[in-house]
């Protein structure tokens, strides 16, 4: 079996976002089909001005919650400078750089011809390449790859097929700006050789960067990688996934209490669908044995939190989802004087409404309800006359409950019920209402259990006390 060596290459210009996770992902689980094959991470930072530590530290901690750990140390695109400078120079040396002094004003009016298509090349410069003073030039110019107008280039895709573009197509595009600082299109090609990389993945947004970067492999006489470009995710309303669709931070998606396992099955169900089983659930171990990329369709896919929200409530419904919200807790600073205080309460409120949450941040104000210390009740809502005719027999038999368990209280509520012939709305809805404020929610019985008796009848003391 051939060794594969994939990469994950972010630029380090925002935070990791869902489509890059789902690239990392991917990437990820290619290279564990196989235990000799390897995972890269490089940071691509040849951006200074856009490129901050902040977003170095979310990328990193992002992957890192997600599983997603690479092999060796992490590459550094910065750090290598001066290699990506050699290569360039190499290619000067070869004549199949040149070194370019267009003004810009003259590339300027060089591009608005292209873009009228006024010229059938895409070439920026025509005359810098033939001159001899400028090719002998120690400073002040750029270096561009010479790129053939003739002819064309064929690429054979995993994900797209085979797919040619004409030269003529190609720009000359720089290698080394006028301060001899390397462009991404020279420093990634570089670093992609320099660590092995011979399986490419990415977003197809890269696809005619594939067809310009192969020039630099082919001149240098390097091995030309297998590519796959996955077509992007898209929002509901068919345009690319953004700040606007939602929250696609990872790390702001782990903090409002989504888990890693969801947003795994809900990316990798992006473009491809596992055949071999009923359910779309499916745990990353699975997905590495069944995974066939040349199987993810070519068409963009949709990315839905409703589906995420999904997935999320299947996964805290599991058994490992208590522990899931402990730790949840925990990591925020107000949750955890909740749960310090009353870990039992904290463990009951989750059992009682994990099949309802969407996510875990859901509870963050049902558990300020239940631990609320001075709960007062809504009194601008005005209960029936049947409710308070009977309310306070009903208090009575929930004050004499010796053995506070759900089954004993539901015990007393179901004979109060039969015994005055009462439709449990009657009674449920107003009780609810007067333990948490709200008409919606649990049943009364897991309510008492929450709160415990004290609570419990001391919230509803208050009523009696009117």
């Amino acid at each position: 079996m051939t060794v594969l060596k994939t990469r994950f290459a972010p630029s380090p210009t925002g935070n990791l976002h869902l489509g890059g996770a789902r690239t990392a992902l991917i990437n990820y689980i290619v290279s564990k089909k196989s235990s000799s094959s390897k995972f890269y991470l490089r940071i691509e930072d040849t951006d200074h001005e856009r490129s901050k530590q902040e977003y170095t530290d979310n990328i990193i901690n992002s992957l890192r919650w997600l599983g997603l750990d690479w092999d060796e140390e992490i590459q550094v695109q910065s750090k290598r400078l001066a290699r990506h400078q050699k290569v360039a120079k190499e290619l000067l040396q070869k004549k199949q750089a040149f070194k370019c002094v267009c003004s810009e004003e003259k590339i300027a009016h060089q591009r608005k011809l292209i873009r009228e298509n006024k010229n059938s090349s895409k070439k920026i410069c025509n005359d810098c390449k033939n001159n001899k003073d400028i090719q002998n030039k120690d400073e002040g110019f750029v270096v561009r790859l010479d790129v053939p107008d003739e002819g064309n280039l064929k690429i054979n895709d995993t994900i797209q097929g085979d797919v040619s573009v004409a030269n003529l197509e190609l720009d000359d595009f720089i290698l080394l700006r006028k301060d001899q600082s390397p462009t991404y299109m020279l420093s990634v090609v570089v670093d992609d050789h320099d660590l092995g990389v011979n399986y490419i993945i990415r977003g197809d947004d890269h696809f005619i960067n594939t067809f310009r970067q192969y020039y630099i492999y082919k001149f240098m006489n390097w091995n030309v990688p297998q590519y796959a470009h996955m077509p992007l995710i898209h929002g509901e309303d068919g345009t690319k996934l953004s700040k606007r669709h939602g929250a696609v931070n990872i790390l702001d998606l782990k903090n409002n209490g989504y888990l890693k396992e969801a947003i795994i099955n809900n990316l990798i169900l992006l473009g491809w669908s596992n055949n071999n089983e009923k359910s779309e659930t499916i745990e990353l171990d699975e997905i590495i044995e069944n995974f066939e990329i040349s199987n993810l369709s070519k068409s963009s896919s949709i990315f839905s939190f409703d589906k995420l929200d999904f997935f999320n409530n299947f996964y805290l419904r599991k058994e490992n989802g208590i522990e899931e919200f402990l730790s949840f807790c925990e990591s925020d600073v107000e949750l955890n004087k909740y749960l310090q205080k009353d870990k039992t309460k904290m463990k009951n409120i989750f059992n009682v409404y994990k099949k309802d949450i969407k996510k875990l941040s859901d509870l963050n104000n049902l558990i300020k309800v239940y631990f609320d210390e001075n709960y007062k009740i809504n009194k601008t809502e005005k209960l029936t006359s049947e409710f308070d005719s009977f309310f306070n027999e009903f208090l009575n038999l929930i004050e004499g409950i010796s053995d506070w368990n759900r089954d004993s209280i539901q015990n007393v509520i179901n004979d109060f019920l039969k015994n005055n012939e009462i439709k449990f709305p009657v009674l449920g809805k107003p009780i609810r209402f007067l333990l948490i404020n709200s008409y919606q929610g649990p049943s009364i019985s897991d309510i008492f259990i929450i709160l415990g008796k004290k609570d419990t009848i001391d919230r509803l003391n208050q009523y009696r006390g009117d």
